[in-house]
């Protein structure tokens, strides 16, 4: 018994291993697609209209990134597969609400909203704007329903196929000159790319699918109210937290800090896209696998997880430390220097938010998320203050972004905490109601 059982966590763990290979894997590939692709694209469309792009995905991310209220993330916790199919439903519905109010916002008060958010170059395809949340939030939905059904295969090839999709129409509508339209509708078939794919399997399901109804949807919606009313704004927080450094140091100082800043964030976070959200993504798929009633074991894999990517993440955390500034010299040119400092500073941030967060979404599993806001709500306050104290006290832009990735780390460590106090809290639960 004690071999079998030894035998059947080294399968566990090199699944688990796989599954993070597989998807980091066809996640870097897809990446390796655009970059091969970018060459002809850029040939085609000239900058401007490469502007309009920028500017749609800015906005369709702002959009996307609640579309579903959230309810989408519940799907893989769900105790069985009639409530996950319920929250399916509930998702679809909640995503074509939101559509629907968008539209009637855009049909009358477009323009405006545009200009707000600095995207009037949207003027003459702000309908698009809704077409694309319906794609992208499709995806979002089935795709929470693969990593349900630890689909990782099928998911690995809709990012590939998204990919290959979305450059060749770019391409192919590029050659007809209809200009930025071409863009954009290249991004919106890539994200709806897969849906097929990753949906077949469900309509398989029939039983749970004849769940489905109005008391059922009831229920859902009440159990899992803490995702539209917590995890949701969480988001738009994160985002918020996020995104606000670029707009602060602009404003405290020249465009070439900026553009240090910029480049030296989208390096150090490069590992992060390549294999940090895949180790994520199958976390919570394994972790919800496992179930809210297994928590020694979904600490036991946290706390191996987080010792692993530790370990891996120390390469390009001292590499940075040490030679970050002469790497980025020799890799960029010696303009790039300072943006090599910027890289050295964040280095640390990046390093605890590559090994903590993906073990973050055990708020998720036991359905903690007003934790969650409250700490991205702690991080957003931290960051405006180190700036406002920037502003106060006239520090330089190397004590400034030090300070901003301190305070980072900060939030990251106590996410750790939290996580590790909320596993310890579920052992304590299970154990005292196997006693009873």
């Amino acid at each position: 018994m004690n071999l079998i059982s030894i035998l059947s966590k080294k399968i566990k763990k090199s699944k688990f291993r796989k599954n993070i290979l597989l998807i980091a894997g066809g996640t870097a590939f897809a990446q390796v697609l655009g970059i091969i692709f970018s060459p002809i694209i850029t040939r085609i469309y000239p900058p401007e209209q490469y502007g309009v792009l920028t500017a749609y995905t800015a906005v369709l991310g702002l959009i996307v990134i609640s579309a579903s209220l959230d309810y989408q993330k519940a799907i893989p916790i769900a105790e069985d597969d009639n409530k996950a199919v319920n929250l399916l439903v509930l998702s679809l519905i909640s995503l074509f609400s939101v559509v629907a109010f968008i539209t009637i916002l855009l049909y009358f008060f477009g323009d405006f909203f545009l200009v707000v958010l600095d995207s009037e170059v949207l003027s003459s395809y702000k309908y698009l704007i809704p077409l694309g949340v319906i794609f992208a939030g499709l995806y979002n939905i089935v795709l929470q329903w693969g990593f349900r059904k630890r689909n990782y295969r099928v998911i690995t090839r809709t990012k590939i196929s998204q990919s290959f999709t979305s450059n060749l129409i770019k391409i192919g509508l590029g050659i007809l000159n209809i200009g930025p339209i071409g863009l954009i509708i290249g991004t919106i078939t890539g994200q709806s790319a897969g849906i097929t794919s990753l949906s077949f399997p469900l309509f398989k399901n029939r039983s749970a699918i004849n769940t489905v109804n109005f008391k059922s949807l009831k229920y859902v919606l009440k159990r899992y109210k803490k995702f539209p009313l917590f995890s949701a704004p969480s988001n738009y927080v994160y985002t918020a937290s996020n995104n606000l450094p670029i707009i602060l140091l602009a404003s405290l100082f020249d465009s070439t800090v900026t553009g240090f800043f910029g480049l030296a964030k989208s390096i150090t976070y490069l590992p992060i896209s390549l294999i940090g959200n895949s180790i994520s993504q199958v976390f919570y798929s394994e972790s919800a696998y496992l179930g809210n009633e297994n928590p020694k074991e979904i600490k036991k894999l946290s706390i191996k997880l987080m010792r692993k990517i530790a370990i891996v993440a120390m390469i390009p955390l001292l590499l940075l430390l040490f030679f970050g500034p002469l790497v980025f010299s020799f890799v960029f040119g010696d303009d790039w220097y300072g943006a090599g400092v910027y890289a050295r500073l964040l280095s640390i941030m990046v390093y605890f938010h590559f090994i903590i967060t993906p073990i973050g979404r055990v708020l998720e599993i036991f359905e903690r998320q007003r934790a969650g806001l409250v700490l991205n709500i702690v991080r957003l306050c931290l960051v405006v203050g180190v700036f406002l104290s920037s502003k106060m006290m006239e520090f330089n832009s190397y004590i400034t972004i030090g300070l901003y990735s301190i305070s980072n780390a900060v939030t990251y460590i106590i996410l750790l905490i939290m996580v590790l106090r909320i596993l310890d809290n579920e052992i304590k639960r299970v154990d005292d109601k196997l006693r009873i």
